[in-house]
């Protein structure tokens, strides 16, 4: 085995552009080795960490070409007051990148979940600190702007300070509440893209 070992180092020696090339040949296949598991555990492999998390499906709309989970606002209205087949109908957007501004004067840019009011009482999910929306928050465009921030953002942004709760931060320098922390255990409440994890919804 070392007689073999030996030979290997010396052939490679020999031929540097091959060896560079074996090199980087094993770098790429073990990383596209690890992105490809990454994406099988968090899409396959691990629950969604909130309870019943197999009771939880996504209506698409079918389309000639295809399928979109995309629904107007009023359809998504009209689902949830008229369906007899669930017991609850929750709605999500992922918006593009906004400026979250906690007033350290260290404004980062987020990726957002906008969530209906229902949202994380139909998941059974419980804040870690404060309160989540419920749907008595929600009144169109004339609602309360909140906004809850992961446990994770809160830990590494705001050093854990409880205090944190009941702020008012600035998204695209809109003043909006800070009502609750998501818990640690639910690192993201999306079932359309585990791989963007939530920060704020």
């Amino acid at each position: 085995m070392n007689a073999d070992f030996r030979l290997a180092l010396r052939q490679l020696r020999k031929s540097p552009g091959f060896a560079i090339a074996a090199v980087l040949t094993l770098a790429l296949a073990i990383g596209a080795n690890a992105v490809v598991f990454s994406v099988l555990n968090a899409l396959v492999l691990r629950p969604l960490d909130v309870p019943h998390s197999e009771n939880l499906y996504m209506l698409e709309r079918a389309f000639e070409r295809g399928n979109t989970p995309s629904q107007a606002y009023p359809d998504y209205l009209d689902l949830r007051d008229r369906t007899r087949s669930f017991e609850s109908l929750v709605s999500y957007d992922i918006v593009g990148g906004v400026g979250l501004d906690l007033g350290d004067g260290k404004p980062s840019v987020v990726w957002p979940y906008m969530v209906s009011g229902n949202y994380f009482d139909s998941l059974g999910v419980r804040p870690y600190l404060g309160r989540f929306l419920h749907s008595s928050d929600e009144h169109g465009k004339n609602s309360v702007p909140y906004v809850v921030l992961s446990y994770a953002y809160w830990h590494s942004h705001i050093n854990s300070d409880p205090a944190a709760v009941g702020r008012t931060v600035q998204i695209n320098k809109h003043p909006t509440r800070l009502p609750a922390l998501q818990p640690p255990t639910s690192v993201a409440l999306s079932f359309s893209s585990r791989l963007t994890c939530g920060r704020l919804w």
